[in-house]
């Protein structure tokens, strides 16, 4: 079996997932990127973000007994396909709740990532 066909399964079996947990009322998940270009080491610049719709992604529970130093009460897992890369300190929102990414475990076992995993705590 193909990366391809892999990370096309991944994306069909999260889109499949999310139609079968959703509504059709449900929010939406998105990333938010910011770049900030010009300014110098004492602030200023323009700051510009790209909001990115995640069609393929599901947020997760963490196990209680997971909950340590890096994982804390609160904190949720997302799990989105590789279409769009996700990174640490990006934005997530879903409806008027946001979150930053605090850590992402890529699904990678060869060059070609299948999907992103980041970990996420309300902003």
């Amino acid at each position: 079996m193909s990366s391809a066909s892999l990370r096309a399964d991944i994306k069909n079996l999260l889109a499949e997932a999310a139609t079968l947990a959703g509504s059709p009322s449900s929010d939406l998940i998105y990333v938010v990127k910011s770049t900030t270009t010009g300014g110098g080491p004492l602030g200023g610049g323009t700051t510009t973000e790209v909001t990115t719709l995640l069609p393929n992604a599901m947020f997760k529970g963490y196990d209680a007994k997971l909950f340590n130093g890096t994982i804390l009460a609160g904190d949720r897992m997302l799990v989105c396909d590789n279409v769009t890369a996700i990174k640490q300190g990006d934005t997530i929102k879903q409806g008027s709740v946001f979150y930053i990414v605090v850590n992402v475990d890529i699904k990678a076992p060869t060059s070609d990532v299948l999907a992103y995993m980041p970990q996420v705590r309300l902003k």
